[in-house]
């Protein structure tokens, strides 16, 4: 019952190691080899915001296992019993509320001006090493299937020439 339990502490772990999100430098797997749409716009207005945790109920099942299996090791019979069903419920409750901390997070919105004169508001996560975007700062929107990510675009030039393409001759 050890092994067990230490096993599902190891699941939970690495569960929660795996929560990393998209943002300027982080792509998904997803994304990899896929066309991305870009629109060029100004940076109207920055803020910090705060994305609200997950509530998937995977925290509350997990912790539910653990709390159950740790619980199940206190007592004989009857009393045993009680305490499996004490650390499922104090288990998953734990695991609920782990998992919303966990997946709390600090994240950026963005107002843009497009080129089209369209103004969006897109909210990013953001991580350590990203370079800062602020309020007038020109930025390219990058549109790949359902996520758009705003990336500092003032090392792109502002012209280039169109370029050739290739004729197809008999």
């Amino acid at each position: 019952m050890k092994v067990l339990a230490v096993a599902v502490l190891i699941v939970c772990g690495l569960s929660v190691s795996a929560c990393q999100h998209t943002g300027q430098n982080r792509y998904d797997s997803t994304e990899v080899g896929r066309t991305s749409t870009v629109q060029f716009g100004t940076v109207l207005s920055v803020r910090e915001v705060q994305i609200k945790g997950s509530e998937t109920g995977a925290g509350a099942v997990v912790g539910a296992a653990g709390g159950g299996i740790a619980g199940n090791q206190i007592g004989h019979g009857g009393g045993n019993a009680l305490a499996t069903l004490g650390g499922v419920v104090v288990g998953a409750a734990a695991g609920y509320l782990a998992e919303r901390a966990l997946t709390e997070r600090d994240a950026t919105e963005y107002v843009v001006t497009l080129q089209n004169g369209s103004t969006i508001t897109i909210v990013q996560d953001h991580s350590p090493g990203e370079q800062p975007i602020n309020a007038g700062d020109r930025v390219m929107l990058q549109t790949t299937g359902k996520t758009q990510r705003v990336i500092p675009a003032a090392p792109l030039p502002t012209e280039v020439k169109r370029p050739q393409g290739i004729k197809v001759t008999d």
